[in-house]
């Protein structure tokens, strides 16, 4: 392993009450085992340089778990080639070859890697790949200025590295209390943009940055973040002559080569934002551009950065994609944290002589776009809005309020889904919404609490998108504003609010096995390894969404997989066969699902942690969108697990059996292996309803097959759901098998998935109303059926009458209640010739079909009075 350490980057709670609450419950402690695997799997901490000019060639180091001998760097973008820097070594010793050994000469200590010109500029993703599969990536940036490295000792005004404007420096603080100096010359009137990425390039660094004249006069410095822990500042050069930059960690606290950035000095564009930030897909809009050095940009006294710089403004023209595939695509270039993976959009960047600008994310609009008309600070000035829309505002002034006004008529349903933190905005964005009628408040909307868990940490300070069913026609009002009005607004203060009748949909995230550490998918032959899958459900959706596997090798299966509908995560179970071969490549985890009697797919996005977590530490892991999925075929694992289940239907308070078969397939596997459900692992975000419990066995040496039950509650939600558990072991092992001594390691495996399908014992209560029940002979009545459904069930119902047994003077013709609707009309009708008298207990039978294969049926009875 290459020395490293393995402390927590800080989380920042941003001073919210309603966060901190948050993790105070996901991190309370759990009967959890609390222990990681001990297989080896590579883990990439650094990458140096972090990035390059496009056009360029550089020389690339690595430091990491797991990385010995590298092979090959691949990068998201295909056309970024890397080669192996060799060393010459002696060799091992050929009288001694053992399992894993590499009969090499030489060892790959750096990597030259070469940069079209023409590769895109922003975030790329780079991985290490070697005989224990590939590793979890790191941010490789492409930019546009030339590069350097940082060059020690330059911690001190008298060693301040000298630089040129519009250059990048590739650096990092070795330790808590190292400074890096950086000296450049300018002229009077220049506005240089001083930009150090930091937490958006998968750094640990949290710096301090400060800009000073020769004199030690100040010229600028952070007094916040811009972006997480990146750090944004300009300033107009007050004179011809020498100026220095100083970085430092903000706390003095921390400091190692994980603590790299990227400083850039630059007099090019700098965009802060869009406004309007949503356009719809295929349209062009006229937007204003907030920034820096932006080409005929104005200042505007009212667009000011929080260190007290004024920003210009711009107005161009965009023009959205309207390709149907880009419509469900987040296509961004800049940092995606796991929030903004459930959003769509685009980038645009500003192309200059002077430069091309950052990447500014563009959000598509689900509906026309409504600018705030900012005369609408009182219910009194509020701004009649149509609906549908998508409204685009921002907090402009200090203790700004946004008043909205609608028309709406009873019974319509609508969603109210505001966006601000997750597309990058500042702020901490709130809804109120009043009947204009009474005064009174249907709705106040804040932090929502859908965070995916603490393995995709996807907190948000945007509210919970809110279903609004119409009590009453009349006028309806939206307040929006910001908890931290008062102390933050601007350009960078933005928000769009989609009003709009239900369009439900889904977006899945799938982040490779390790609830704790950057992972990246390994299957080992013989054995199986699984992917979580996250699903951002939108406007209700609640259906079941079925998983699949593109691009997988010769050897690698992928069963029938669901995630139910009930179910914001499951795990998606790949199996290897025997003899499955050495392979490296990228696959595409796709969902389909039924949307309004439609056949929809949607690609997987990938995710992955980002900073590994202390060994028990319960808490939110770091964690960001990648730009690929990849995966790696191995050798064969210490032991695999295959289960089976002997009726996977089960019943509402039921059970069944699940037996497994291990099979020890190292020799030094001879140890007891635990078998549990894979949701007991600490870490691990829930996958399975409340409810479906999963008793634990051990299997001893000489004992390898066994039985578990699975118990389903009165409770447990109605669904089908992928079942896994795994097998925990620990014996004396060593990766390097020249080593004499051998460590006990922990090793976890995964089983085989098993479908269980939790059976409803009803889905609908049902009343029955009988207007009439004195029916004379040859007429009808009417038997008004209702239903109250039950487990979110949508589908339709049949209903039938079933007179009891010797009644055959009374009958009616089947109905149906259709999907989403909740009654029905029975005519019920008595014969000619029948005999006056009571008919008693007829029997409304009303069937569902669940999962659309099996009957569920609920019943009701009534009696009629047949009358001459």
């Amino acid at each position: 392993m290459v020395p490293i350490s393995l402390s927590q980057r800080p989380f920042r709670w941003g001073g919210c009450a309603a966060l901190l609450a948050l993790i105070t419950c996901l991190a309370a402690p759990v009967a959890a085992q609390q222990v990681n695997s001990g297989l080896p799997q590579p883990r990439l901490l650094t990458v140096v340089p972090p990035g390059a000019k496009a056009g360029t060639t550089v020389e690339v180091t690595l430091t990491g778990i797991d990385i010995e001998a590298p092979e090959k760097l691949v990068f998201s973008h295909p056309t970024i080639k890397s080669e192996p820097i060799e060393t010459t070594v002696a060799p091992p010793d050929p009288k001694n070859p053992k399992r894993g050994q590499r009969n090499k000469a030489t060892v790959i200590s750096k990597f030259k890697v070469t940069i079209p010109a023409d590769v895109p500029l922003g975030n790329h993703d780079v991985r290490m790949i070697n005989e224990w599969g590939i590793s979890n990536p790191r941010t490789f940036v492409i930019g546009d200025l030339p590069e350097v490295l940082e060059k020690e000792p330059n911690s001190d005004v008298d060693q301040a590295q000298r630089v040129t404007l519009n250059t990048t420096v590739n650096g990092s603080l070795t330790n808590q209390v190292d400074v890096d100096y950086y000296q450049f010359t300018a002229k009077k009137g220049q506005r240089v943009v001083f930009s150090c990425l930091a937490s958006s390039i998968d750094s640990r660094f949290d710096p301090e940055m400060k800009i000073y004249s020769m004199q030690n006069k100040l010229v600028a410095s952070n007094v916040s973040r811009y972006n997480d822990n990146d750090v944004v500042l300009d300033c107009v050069i007050p004179a011809d002559g020498d100026y220095l930059v100083r970085l430092c960690e903000f706390t003095h606290t921390q400091g190692n080569a994980e603590h790299f950035y990227r400083l850039t000095i630059s007099t090019g564009p700098w965009i802060d934002a869009v406004y309007p930030p949503a356009i719809e897909p295929g349209k062009a809009a006229q937007v204003t551009l907030y920034g820096r050095n932006l080409p005929g940009g104005q200042k505007d006294p009212t667009a000011v950065t929080i260190e007290g710089e004024v920003l210009e403004k711009a107005t161009v023209t965009i023009t959205a994609p309207a390709d149907p595939v880009a419509r469900t695509q987040l296509a961004y270039t800049g940092h995606i944290p796991p929030a903004m993976t459930a959003l769509d959009g685009f980038e645009y960047r500003l192309r200059t002589p002077n430069g091309v600008s950052n990447p500014i994310f563009i959000k598509f609009a689900q509906a026309p776009v409504v600018l705030d008309n900012e005369k609408n600070k009182t219910v009194e000035t509020a701004q009649e809005i149509t609906l549908p829309c998508e409204i685009a505002g921002r907090i402009e002034k200090p203790g700004d309020l946004d008043w909205y006004t609608f028309s709406a008529k009873k019974g319509e349903i609508y969603f109210i889904d505001l966006v601000s933190d997750r597309m990058g905005a500042v702020g901490d964005m709130y809804f109120i919404l009043k009947s204009a009628a009474s005064k009174g408040t249907i709705a106040e909307q804040d932090d929502t609490t859908d965070t995916l868990g603490n393995k995709f940490f996807a907190f948000s300070q945007d509210p919970a998108p809110y279903r609004f069913v119409v009590p009453a026609d009349g006028k309806y009002q939206l307040l929006v504003s910001s908890r931290t009005a008062t102390s933050q607004s601007g350009p960078r203060n933005l928000y769009t609010v989609r009003i709009s009748h239900e369009e439900p949909d889904f977006r899945l995230v799938a982040v490779a096995a390790d609830s704790k550490r950057p992972d990246a998918g390994t299957v080992y032959a013989g054995g199986s390894q699984f992917f979580s899958v996250f699903a951002w459900r939108r406007d209700g959706f609640n259906e079941d969404i079925a998983l699949t596997v593109e691009g997988l090798p010769p050897g690698v299966t992928c069963p029938p997989q669901t995630l139910a509908g009930s179910m914001k995560h499951g795990l998606l179970v790949l199996n290897g066969a025997p003899d499955a071969k050495v392979w490296t490549g990228d696959i595409k985890i796709k969902g389909t699902a039924t949307i309004k009697g439609k056949s929809v797919v949607r690609e997987a996005r990938a995710g992955s942690i980002t900073w590994p977590l202390q060994q028990g530490q319960n808490a939110p892991a770091v964690a960001r969108m990648d730009r690929a999925l990849p995966l790696a075929v191995r050798g064969k694992p210490p032991f695999n697990l295959v289960a089976k289940i002997d009726n996977g239907m089960i019943p509402q308070g039921g059970k069944a059996t699940v037996s497994v078969k291990l099979g020890r397939l190292w020799p030094e596997c001879k140890t007891p292996v635990q078998i549990q459900n894979q949701q007991t692992l600490q870490g691990m975000t829930p996958y399975l309803p409340q409810g479906l419990t999963i008793q634990g066995i051990t299997l001893n040496p000489g004992k390898d097959d066994g039985t578990l039950t699975v118990n389903v509650s009165n409770n447990t939600p109605p669904g089908t759901y992928n079942l896994v558990l795994y097998g925990q072991t620990q014996f004396p092992w060593n990766k390097d098998p020249m080593a004499k001594q051998k460590q006990n390691t922990p090793f976890i495996l995964p089983s085989t998935p098993v479908t269980v399908v939790v059976l409803p014992k009803n889905l609908a209560t049902v009343a029955l109303t009988t207007p009439k029940t004195n029916v004379q002979k040859g007429m009808q009545t009417e038997v008004v059926v209702k239903v109250t459904r039950l487990f979110d069930y949508n589908g339709p119902f049949k209903v039938e009458l079933v007179p009891p047994s010797g009644v055959k003077d009374v009958n009616a013709a089947a109905v149906t209640i259709p999907a989403g609707q909740n009654e029905a009309k029975l005519l019920v009708g008595v014969g000619g010739n029948a005999t006056p008298g009571a008919r008693s207990n007829l029997v409304v039978k009303v069937t569902a079909m669940f999962a659309d294969k099996v009957p569920v049926v609920q019943e009701a009875k009534f009696n009629l009075n047949v009358v001459k």
